[in-house]
């Protein structure tokens, strides 16, 4: 792994070099789907008020690190990982996901994105197979790693119009502000600042600071990378709406096998699946569900909630189907929730 300390003692002049072009991948002849394996077991959700106090200590602690960070203050690690670990202990990755996409009220911008990245990248290293140690570290950093937007002008982040050429260099500095401000840990946590450093580069060499590829970039940096690129793609930004989660990760596919490890890509889309949690979908019989709950290994296969039937009629009451137990039934495509009648 390419360290920090030995990172910034390179050309500062070097910038970051010319994006790959993408390359067309067929969902069905990607490796991703070479195999369509059962899950261990299907998500169940707990009570809903344990998720909110849990998601209420994720956002007090955002909004704590933004102050640390503002003030250049070194910022009290031990705090974070206090949060973080019962979480994974408690096995509330895809509880804390739910209320995330179901129940989560508005919020600041920085900390509602590093709390989405957080818990999707729990979600792709739980399906690459991490321990509970390897998932808290996993936690630490992604939560952390964006610390350097807090020291990048609001004025550009909230700028509703195209960045300027030097506007956008301001913004691709946030990695090394961010490795800057982590790299004041203790020994324990000093590796944070190498990771963050390396968020945004790719595996083709297309990312920035430094264009590393493959092995040279570690693999919490690909994970949280590719989880920061799909939580910022389903999210409002001033120049921009959101994408809807279903194109959100076709784009992936038609993007991120050039960019990303492949178990990192597959992880994430047997973890988050090919119809999202909350994504609108038309099935083959044309009524239109919600999706309420995926199955790793069923990345096409997510337990539905049907609230139209095939005339075009609201159902009174939704129907709740899990597809991985159907043969007949299934999707046909992805709805835009606003073409929802």
């Amino acid at each position: 792994m390419i360290r920090f300390s030995k990172i910034i003692e390179k050309n500062s002049k070097e910038g970051p070099k010319k994006k790959a072009t993408k390359k067309e991948i067929r969902l069905r002849k990607t490796p991703i789907f070479d195999k369509d394996e059962p899950g261990e077991e299907k998500i169940t959700l707990r009570d809903t008020s344990n998720d909110t106090g849990h998601y209420k200590k994720l956002s007090k602690l955002a909004d704590q690190v933004q102050i640390w960070a503002q003030n250049d203050d070194v910022i009290a690690i031990s705090g974070i990982t206090s949060v973080l670990r019962p979480i994974i202990e408690k096995n509330l990755i895809d509880d804390l996901y739910h209320y995330l996409t179901f129940q989560a009220g508005e919020q600041a911008l920085l900390a509602a994105h590093s709390i989405k990245v957080t818990l999707v990248s729990l979600k792709i290293g739980a399906g690459m197979g991490y321990d509970s140690s390897g998932l808290a570290d996993l936690a630490t950093i992604a939560f952390l790693h964006d610390v350097g937007m807090y020291q990048i002008s609001q004025g550009i982040l909230n700028k509703r119009d195209t960045l300027s050429d030097k506007e956008f260099k301001e913004v691709q500095r946030h990695p090394e502000i961010s490795a800057d401000i982590l790299s004041r840990s203790n020994g324990e946590y000093i590796w944070l600042a190498d990771v963050a450093l390396q968020v945004h580069e790719r595996a083709d060499g297309s990312g920035y600071p430094f264009g590393l590829k493959q092995d040279q970039i570690h693999d919490y940096a690909s994970i949280i990378g590719l989880a920061d690129m799909y939580s910022a793609m389903i999210s409002d930004r001033p120049y921009r709406e959101r994408i809807e989660q279903n194109r959100a990760v076709r784009d992936i596919i038609d993007s991120a096998q050039e960019a990303f490890p492949t178990k990192v890509v597959k992880a994430f889309l047997n973890q988050i699946s090919f119809f999202p949690l909350g994504s609108y979908v038309k099935l083959n019989d044309r009524s239109v569900a919600r999706v309420t709950s995926t199955h790793p290994g069923f990345p096409l296969k997510p337990t539905i909630e049907i609230i139209y039937d095939s005339l075009g009629s609201k159902l009174q009451k939704p129907r709740t189907v899990d597809l991985s137990q159907q043969i007949l039934l299934y999707i046909t495509g992805s709805i835009d929730e606003k073409d929802i009648a």
